[in-house]
C-alpha cells in the first residue's frame, strides 16, 4: 500500500509538538464554541427584557395621553362650573386659583388645590399627580431600556469576535494538522524502512545459521508460526474476542461489555493474550509481523485498506471465518473472512 506522501513542511517539527499544538487549539476551540452558547443564551435574555420594556413604555404612554385626556375634560368642566357659580354668587377666590395654575406644576400644590376648590380641584390634583407619576415611570423605563440597548449591542460584538477568533482558530487547527499528518506519514515510512531492514538482517542471518547448521538444513514444514507460543496467544485472542461477541460497536471504544470499534477488539483481544496493540488499525499494521494469507491461523489480523490509509481490521478465527467490531449499529460477530483484504498479520 503507498505511504501517504510526506513534504518537508510536515516534518519541520516534531509529531509529538505538533499534537501537542493540535490538542491545545482543539481545546482553546472548545472553549470559544461555549462561550458562544452563553452569549447566544444572554442575548437572547437582553432581546427578551428590552421587548417587555418597549410593551411596558409604549402601554404606560397610553396611559399617559389617556390622564392629560381626562385632565383637559375636567379642566373644562370646573371652568363651566366656577362660572355658574360665579354668576350665582357662589363662588370663591380660592376656586379660580385652580385654573390659574400650570399643568406641570409639583405635585405638592395638592393640599392648596384642595383647600381652594374643594372636592373639585381634588379630583384635577389627583389626576395631575397621576401624570407626574407616570412621566417618571416612562422616563425610568427609557433609561431601562437604552441600557438594554447597549447590552445587546455589546453583546452581538463580543459574539462576533468570538465567531472571528474560532474561525482563525479552527483555519489554524486545520493547517496544524495538516503539517502532524506529513510528519506522522514521514514517521511511519521510516519506521517500516527501518522495520524491513530489520527483518532483512535479520532474515540473512537466519539463512546463514541453518546453512553452517546441518540439523536446520532440512527443517520440517513450517506450521506458520515460529513457536507454539505463538499459537497458543492467537488462541487466547480469540477466546477473548470471542466472549464479546454481542457488544455493539463503539466508535473508539475498547471497554468489554460496553463496545469496541475494529482496531479496540484487536487491541483488548490480543492485549488479553498478553500483547500490546495500538489502537488504530493503521498502526497495528505497521506495528507487526506480516504474512501470506495462505499462512493464516487463529489470532491473526486481517487488514482492509484504500485511499491510502488502512482502515479496517478482523480477527482470524479458522476455517474462512473472522470475528470483528464492524460499523456502526452492529455488533460483534463471526461471519466469513470479509472479500478484499489487504494483508494480514501476526502480532
Amino acid at each position: 500500500m503507498p505511504v501517504l506522501g510526506a513534504a518537508t513542511a510536515g516534518a519541520s517539527q516534531p509529531v509529538s509538538t505538533l499534537r501537542s499544538r493540535a490538542d491545545a487549539l482543539a481545546a482553546k476551540i472548545d472553549a470559544i464554541q461555549f462561550k458562544l452558547k452563553v452569549l447566544d443564551e444572554q442575548y437572547d435574555q437582553a432581546s427578551t427584557r428590552e421587548s417587555l420594556l418597549r410593551r411596558d413604555i409604549d402601554k404606560d404612554e397610553w396611559s399617559i395621553a389617556s390622564t392629560r385626556s381626562t385632565v383637559h375634560f375636567d379642566r373644562r368642566a370646573l371652568q363651566t362650573q366656577v362660572i355658574d357659580a360665579y354668576v350665582s354668587g357662589e363662588a370663591s377666590s380660592g376656586v379660580f386659583s385652580v385654573l390659574a395654575v400650570d399643568e406641570n406644576a409639583l405635585p405638592a400644590q395638592q393640599a392648596y388645590l384642595e383647600a381652594a376648590a374643594g372636592n373639585l380641584s381634588t379630583a384635577v390634583s389627583s389626576l395631575r399627580i397621576s401624570e407626574h407619576v407616570l412621566v417618571e415611570r416612562i422616563a425610568q423605563l427609557g433609561r431601562d431600556e437604552a441600557q438594554s440597548h447597549e447590552t445587546l449591542v455589546a453583546l452581538g460584538t463580543a459574539r462576533a469576535n468570538a465567531d472571528k477568533l474560532e474561525v482563525n482558530l479552527t483555519s489554524t487547527l486545520r493547517d496544524v494538522n495538516g503539517s502532524l499528518a506529513v510528519a506522522v506519514a514521514q514517521q511511519e515510512r521510516e519506521e517500516v524502512i527501518e522495520a524491513e531492514a530489520r527483518a532483512a538482517a535479520a532474515s540473512t542471518i537466519k539463512r546463514a545459521q541453518q546453512q553452517s547448521d546441518p540439523t536446520t538444513s532440512n527443517p520440517a514444514p513450517s506450521s506458520g508460526t515460529d513457536a507454539p507460543a505463538g499459537n497458543a496467544s492467537g488462541l487466547a485472542a480469540v477466546r477473548a474476542a470471542e466472549s464479546q461477541i454481542g457488544v455493539p460497536y463503539v466508535w473508539g471504544a475498547a471497554s468489554p461489555g460496553y463496545g469496541f470499534d475494529c482496531s479496540g477488539l484487536a487491541m483488548w483481544a490480543w492485549g488479553r493474550a498478553g500483547v500490546n496493540l495500538p489502537h488504530s488499525a493503521e498502526d497495528q499494521y505497521y506495528s507487526i509481523e506480516h504474512i501470506p494469507f495462505s499462512e493464516l491461523e487463529p489470532g491473526d489480523l486481517i487488514f482492509y485498506a484504500g485511499y491510502d490509509y488502512i482502515y479496517h481490521v478482523v480477527i482470524y478465527v479458522g476455517d474462512g471465518q473472522a470475528i470483528q467490531a464492524e460499523q456502526t449499529g452492529t455488533r460483534i460477530s463471526i461471519a466469513p473472512v470479509p472479500p478484499g483484504a489487504y494483508a494480514a498479520g501476526r502480532p
